[in-house]
């Protein structure tokens, strides 16, 4: 289930981002009674924020999980007895 995550995290983020944007919004406008326009306008920056960052974030972790797991296929390789 993580390798589906982790494969799929693109999705994901965009849809975390999302979710944070829908609750800083209803935050925003239905509690503390602040203009939609300027609530929307920050609930969508603020989830575009956090999903860039997030996609960054695991962007750079599943990097860094190809690049070992490729290393380790050339090390295996390499040592592989030839017979």
């Amino acid at each position: 289930m993580k390798k589906f995550i982790i494969l799929h995290w693109s999705e994901a983020s965009h849809g975390i981002g999302v979710g944070i944007g829908f609750l800083n919004f209803y935050m925003l406008y239905y509690s503390w009674s602040v203009s939609w326009e300027i609530s929307f306008t920050v609930a969508f920056v603020l989830g575009f924020l956090a999903s860039i960052a997030l996609g960054h974030y695991v962007g750079n972790e599943f990097d860094k999980q190809e690049a070992e797991k490729i290393s380790e296929a050339v090390e295996w390789f390499e040592n592989k007895p030839r017979g």
